[in-house]
């Protein structure tokens, strides 16, 4: 399946009959037929009949597409809507070269079974009762073009914390207007995250919907909080609650990210770590009386990628917090159970939009 380029509609359809195979017992009977015509004026790029020992069968009907996200996957969902709408005893499915993990959820909530030639498959069916899963390829093994492919950068960070931190509808420039991202990066960010089905757009290029939660997990693939930062440990001799009451008084240049700031904002675990954007270095370890360590940190200091971590900062507890949607990628991205932390702040985000999101 090696191959420079996308494979052709034929090829895809190879690739899927031997990854089927793979997967399927060999007591078990697959047969997949191409150019399928269903009648009323309608084909199908395939049928696929799996049967089981017993001769009790299943058939899902489907497209191939070349691609299946954004705009496409909507479009490919209403062609399987209007086959299984004339042939009621099949189920729908989409054959693609490979699907992202967004358009995955977005077909499985859709009831569409999926199968990639990268080795991602989906194959359900309630009556009769199958489930054939398989986990593929999770990046594009061939991108389509010279589009922007990641989210890693300060001009992407800029940008998708724009689209993040900002509800639409709204125009590339004005939104460039309103934040420190610039109109370039912002359109080829929204470019990616409409091929990813996470923005939509209308036919004027203006983007009318942001699916930020997607956002913030899709920009969590690309970033990390220590890696991605320039990150030292430190000791907090007195422990966390003096560093909180340190940096209630300091006037430092800094924002408060990772467990001690979720923290401030719903009743998480206790945390252990403290994790702070400063811009100097030497004034916080002295200003905060922290002590160099080679184990047994309980302070990061973050030198930060970029100025947008200081951006729409909030204040809580007389602490200053970087913006829930920065804080959420550096938990997600985090050590230790700061993932699980991430994923509980989402949830405390989505009940609290208006505290973060203009």
């Amino acid at each position: 399946m090696l191959r420079t380029g996308p494979p052709s509609q034929a090829q895809i359809l190879d690739d899927v009959e031997q990854v089927l195979r793979a997967l399927l017992p060999s007591s078990w009977r697959l047969d997949l037929d191409r150019d399928v015509p269903l009648g009323a004026g309608l084909r199908g790029d395939l049928a696929l009949r799996v049967a089981c020992p017993s001769g009790v069968s299943v058939t899902f009907l489907g497209e191939v597409k070349r691609e299946a996200s954004g705009a496409q996957l909507t479009d490919a969902l209403a062609q399987l809507r209007s086959i299984t709408e004339a042939t009621p005893d099949s189920r729908p499915l989409l054959v693609v070269p490979w699907l992202s993990p967004r358009s995955q959820e977005r077909l499985t909530s859709e009831g569409v079974s999926y199968v990639d030639a990268t080795g991602t498959v989906r194959l359900v069916s309630d009556e009769p009762a199958l489930l054939i899963t398989a986990q593929g390829a999770t990046k594009n093994p061939w991108p389509v073009d010279k589009s922007l492919q990641s989210l890693r950068g300060s001009g992407a960070a800029r940008a998708v914390r724009a689209l993040i931190d900002f509800a639409p509808p709204y125009g590339v420039r004005e939104l460039a207007g309103r934040t420190k991202a610039s109109a370039a990066t912002l359109s080829r960010v929204i470019d990616l995250l409409e091929r990813d089905g996470i923005v939509e757009r209308d036919e004027r290029g203006a983007v009318l919907t942001v699916d930020w939660a997607a956002a913030v997990r899709r920009w969590a693939q690309d970033y990390d909080v220590l890696r991605s930062n320039d990150a030292v440990g430190y000791l907090q001799p007195r422990g966390l609650p003096a560093l909180a009451e340190r940096l209630t008084e300091t006037d430092l240049d800094y924002a408060l990210t990772g467990s001690l700031a979720a923290n401030a904002l719903a009743p998480f675990a206790p945390a252990r770590l403290a994790m702070l954007y400063v811009s100097n270095v030497r004034a916080a370890v002295l200003g905060l009386d922290l002590r160099e360590t080679e184990s047994g940190a309980n302070v990061m200091l973050l030198r930060p990628f970029d100025d947008v971590v200081f951006t729409r900062t909030i204040e809580r507890e007389g602490l200053q917090l970087v913006n829930p949607a920065q804080l959420a990628v550096d938990l997600l991205t985090g050590p230790g159970r700061a993932p699980a932390e991430g994923e509980e702040l989402l949830d405390w985000m989505e009940e609290n939009t208006d505290a973060w999101r203009s």
